[in-house]
Formats: C-alpha cells, sequence, structure tokens
C-alpha cells in the first residue's frame, strides 16, 4: 500500500476544533486555569516552580474541556456552581501527575518541545512532584465532589496506575495481543477521558441513561484518541505530535502497529523485531526497516480501522443527548482526532 502521508493542515484542523472548544467554554476555561494557579501555590518553592513548568507549558487542556464541555452538553448554563470548575482541575491535576510518573518511568528527554521535569531536576523530584499533583486533586475532588464524582475519580487513578504497570510488565513483549494491549490504553487515556466526561455530566444533573452515555463517550474518544497517537509515532513526523518521529519505536513500547506487523511477519521478518525492539538507542536504518514492515501489513491502516471503530461509538454516544453547540464540537473534535494521522 502508499504510504500515509502526514498533512500538516490536518493537525492545524485538530488545534482549530479544540481552540474552538476552549472558546465555546471560555468562562470556565479561566476559571480552570485560576483555580490550577491557585492550588499550584506551596510553601515549597520547587513543587510549585516545577508544577508551573508542566502545567503551564502549553498544553491543550483537553480533559478538563471534556469536564466543562459535558456539564454544559446537559443544556445546563447554570452559573452559580462551581463544582465543575474544581472538578475539571482535579482532572488536570490527576493528567499532570501521571505525565510527570511516565516520563520518568520512559526516561523520557524532551515533551511539547522542552525538557522534561525529569530532566531538569531529576527523576527523584519529578516523583516527588507528581505525587504532590494526585493529592492536591483529592482535595479538589472531596471540595468540589460528591460521593459517586469521588468514587469515579479515585477508582480511576487505581486504572491509570494499573495500565502503567501492566505497559511496564510487558515492555518489550513482542507476543503481547490485542486484548492487552487494549487494556493497557484503557487504563492509561481513555480512564481519564471517560472519568472527565462522567463528573461532568454528573455534576450537571445527569440521569442513569445519560451518564451510561458520557461513560461510553469518553472511554471510547480515548480509545481512538490514543490508537492515532500510537500510528502517529510511525506516520508522521516530530512537528505534528510535538514529539521526535519514532520515540516509541526507540524505546521498545509495544504498541498496535508493532502487534500487528509482528503477527503477519515472516521468520526472517520476525527475527528483525526481536533484535530491534529488545535494542536501546536504535538506528535510523532499523526504524525505517520497521516502518517499511508496518506499510507492508498495512499496519497503519488497520490501526486506523479500529481507532474509527471507537470514535464511531463514541459519536453513536452523544445521540440521546438534544442537539446544541456543545454536542457539535463534540462531535467535530472526535473526528478531527482521528484526522491527525493523515
Amino acid at each position: 500500500m502508499a504510504e500515509v502521508i502526514p498533512i500538516l493542515k490536518q493537525k492545524a484542523d485538530f488545534d482549530e476544533c479544540i481552540k474552538k472548544l476552549s472558546e465555546l467554554c471560555k468562562g470556565d476555561l479561566h476559571s480552570i486555569n485560576t483555580l490550577i494557579l491557585e492550588k499550584l501555590d506551596s510553601s515549597v518553592p520547587l513543587i510549585q516552580e516545577i508544577g508551573k513548568y508542566l502545567i503551564l507549558s502549553g498544553g491543550k487542556r483537553l480533559r478538563p474541556l471534556l469536564t466543562t464541555s459535558c456539564f454544559h452538553l446537559l443544556n445546563n448554563d447554570s452559573t452559580d456552581t462551581f463544582n465543575h470548575i474544581g472538578l475539571a482541575a482535579a482532572v488536570e491535576f490527576i493528567h499532570a501527575a501521571t505525565l510527570l510518573h511516565d516520563d520518568v518511568v520512559d526516561l523520557s528527554k524532551d515533551r511539547r518541545g522542552k525538557l522534561t521535569a525529569n530532566e531538569v531536576w531529576g527523576n527523584k523530584t519529578s516523583v516527588l512532584v507528581g505525587d504532590f499533583l494526585f493529592s492536591r486533586s483529592f482535595q479538589l475532588m472531596t471540595k468540589y465532589g460528591n460521593l459517586t464524582t469521588l468514587k469515579i475519580l479515585s477508582d480511576t487513578s487505581v486504572i491509570i496506575s494499573e495500565g502503567e504497570v501492566l505497559e511496564i510488565s510487558n515492555d518489550n513483549n513482542l507476543e503481547m495481543n490485542e486484548d492487552t494491549y487494549f487494556k493497557i490504553i484503557n487504563g492509561k487515556t481513555a480512564s481519564l477521558f471517560s472519568a472527565a466526561c462522567q463528573v461532568g455530566g454528573l455534576i450537571g444533573g445527569a440521569k442513569i441513561n445519560q451518564h451510561q452515555a458520557l461513560k461510553s463517550f469518553g472511554t471510547n474518544f480515548g480509545m481512538a484518541f490514543q490508537l492515532i497517537d500510537d500510528a502517529i509515532d510511525y506516520s508522521s513526523n516530530s512537528k505534528l505530535m510535538g514529539k521526535n518521529l519514532g520515540d516509541d519505536f526507540k524505546e521498545g513500547k509495544i504498541t498496535l502497529p508493532i502487534i500487528l506487523a509482528y503477527g503477519r511477519s515472516n521468520d526472517e521478518e520476525k527475527q528483525f523485531w526481536k533484535k530491534v525492539i529488545t535494542k536501546t538507542n536504535k538506528e535510523e536504518e532499523n526504524f525505517n526497516k520497521a516502518r517499511e514492515l508496518l506499510f507492508k501489513y498495512n499496519c497503519i491502516e488497520d490501526t486506523l480501522v479500529r481507532a474509527n471503530h471507537f470514535a464511531d461509538v463514541a459519536i453513536d454516544s452523544l445521540s440521546i443527548f438534544k442537539n446544541n453547540e456543545y454536542k457539535s464540537a463534540l462531535i467535530k473534535l472526535i473526528e478531527e482526532s482521528i484526522k491527525r494521522l493523515y
């Protein structure tokens, strides 16, 4: 098949969707950012320095945007509640904490075009600041949530940790199957997407069927989003993702494109995969060979097929909600997130 050629316009389209959603939630987003800055305050200056370095480094605030969008999706334009703002901030603190821990585990050196916190301040400090951010998130949960939202976010924190450990336990494991991979990305990514949507809806007065719909929406959106991220590592460039092309490959991460390629390879090609996945500082020629095999066996294309399936389920989950600008923005966001691959 022909190689998927990245077109930077597609990234621009996705960023434009984020921008439009941010504009739609402008007031809420301002309040969320203000609260985040307030809760980054600490008597230990280094905690505040590292927290701001990470959280204010240009992230899209996608997960908090999901929380506030799902709150308003229920046609809830109430201005006398601050609870969804507090929970959105809690979601962002959880996300930031996992980023700090991820970078330590992955020995990452850059994120969003900047040095990672662990590269600047060291692993020990990064882990401890990550713990601080997790603790702040629980303070926000208990202040602005209820028992149901607290359970959702605390359970999600457990699921995220389980996903991280499951991924580590399968490092360099070319025999890993799709089911295990899906458990990993559900834990690492989709679970927090889902939680972000659920708590926003519940604080907005979601009924049981609406709650379940938002849970499905967030989970399936997160699965699709991560699948595209994993495919982009082999089909795009550093400008598109804010990271270097082939980062996952160099770290020996087993993602769906690799799982598919290894399963479809002949004996000689399987030996190639066994050699390169277990090596660090992989050579450029090995990465080029890996990409050739991925395209030979339609692995990027088939990863996109799976991502589209999850995206379709996510969009269908919103069908029970009345049409409004938030619903339209969320559907457009999913559609454009899939197109990032092209």
